[in-house]
């Protein structure tokens, strides 16, 4: 597959000229090895990212602890059958020792970055994390038990993650991807506990949880107050919008196809696990790649995404090379889905998104 910086240079064109980007984007998925460069729109912000991305990389790499961390291992599940009131006891049961379980994993995996990182420890209340994690979770089990549903859960709990997220994101980023990292391993047992009929009835509303806590929800949506209904801005990401979870799921099949075998923390992409976290990192890129295109700038990207990659991805054991094809993929996913109009307003945000994940940053 064609690296990031091998897009066609021939985006920005007339009508015509899109319909033969459409025929270089096909053979380029298909591994054909013609080269073609990304369009060179935006090269100021563009250069000035990407140098800025080197900068940060090579600041935190000189501060890497060497030390390898030990992710424990989860506790068997201890599979059940019942009925809701018995599942949601099981599960408020649960959930206080799995969000402390939860807690000794993060700090096994990241004790390390927050020197490598320079993060204050101070800013990192581990009570703090742990019990807004039950909270929040608790909102869950009793949104099951009381048989709300699914999408009712954005509107029980949704206000409270957007602002739990954002206390955390506006302490340190940084601090965010501990708490991502919490909640994401507190699902894990949680499920754990359940049969495989309980685990499929449970799990969508885990989903909404961990949708709004990665997801800037509510910085999107304060972008977009501040643009008019007709703004060019506005519709691209509304049509986006739209099809994120088709794209998801699209790059992540194009991606696992590319990668048979491969495996992160999370498992190997076929799997189950596997294919929920890239499916959600997918949404989350494109969530992120909203929010620069309404606040017009890149900064969204500095200040969160990268860093929290950056910090997350080499402990997840997630390779660069497979970001920099999935941003590949997800520019011609893009490109087939919305009209040229549209793709032109993401372009030169896209183009500087995957300049600093590409290896050029990440050479040393």
């Amino acid at each position: 597959m064609a690296r990031i910086s091998q897009l066609s240079s021939n985006y920005l064109a007339t009508a015509s000229e899109t319909q033969q980007v459409d025929s270089l984007a096909s053979q380029s998925i298909t591994g054909s090895s013609d080269t073609h460069q990304f369009p060179d729109q935006g090269s100021g912000v563009s250069s000035l990212a990407v140098s800025w991305a080197k900068k940060y990389y090579s600041t935190v790499a000189t501060r890497e602890n060497q030390a390898q961390q030990q992710i424990p291992q989860s506790p068997e599940s201890n599979n059940f059958e019942g009925n809701r009131a018995q599942i949601v006891d099981k599960l408020t049961d649960t959930l206080k020792l799995a969000s402390e379980i939860a807690w000794s994993r993060v700090e096994a995996v990241l004790r390390g970055q927050i020197e490598r990182h320079a993060i204050d420890p101070s800013l990192i209340n581990h009570e703090e994390i742990i019990a807004d994690t039950r909270r929040l979770y608790g909102k869950a089990i009793d949104a099951y038990g009381d048989r709300e549903p699914v999408f009712r859960l954005s509107v029980l709990v949704g206000k409270d993650i957007v602002r739990v997220r954002r206390k955390y994101s506006q302490t340190n980023p940084l601090v965010l991807g501990f708490v991502t990292l919490e909640f994401q391993y507190t699902s894990k047992i949680l499920l754990g506990c359940l049969s495989e009929s309980e685990r499929t009835e449970f799990a969508p509303y885990l989903k909404v949880l961990d949708d709004y806590l990665h997801i800037p929800h509510g910085e999107i949506n304060e972008a977009a107050a501040d643009h008019a209904p007709n703004s060019k801005a506005l519709l691209a990401v509304q049509h986006l919008l739209q099809h994120t979870t088709q794209i998801a799921s699209a790059v992540y099949d194009r991606a696992s196809a590319q990668y048979q075998g491969y495996r992160s923390s999370s498992g190997y992409l076929s799997d189950r696990e596997g294919k929920i976290s890239g499916i959600r990192d997918v949404e989350i890129f494109q969530s992120y790649l909203c929010w620069c295109v309404l606040a017009e700038s890149i900064g969204p990207v500095q200040q969160e995404l990268f860093p929290i990659c950056v910090m997350l991805y080499p402990k997840l054991h997630v390779s660069w090379e497979l970001v920099q094809d999935m941003l590949l993929i997800l520019f011609w996913e893009i490109s087939d889905r919305l009209p040229a109009a549209d793709v032109m307003v993401f372009l030169p945000y896209l183009r500087t998104l995957t300049e600093m994940f590409s290896s050029n940053v990440f050479e040393n």
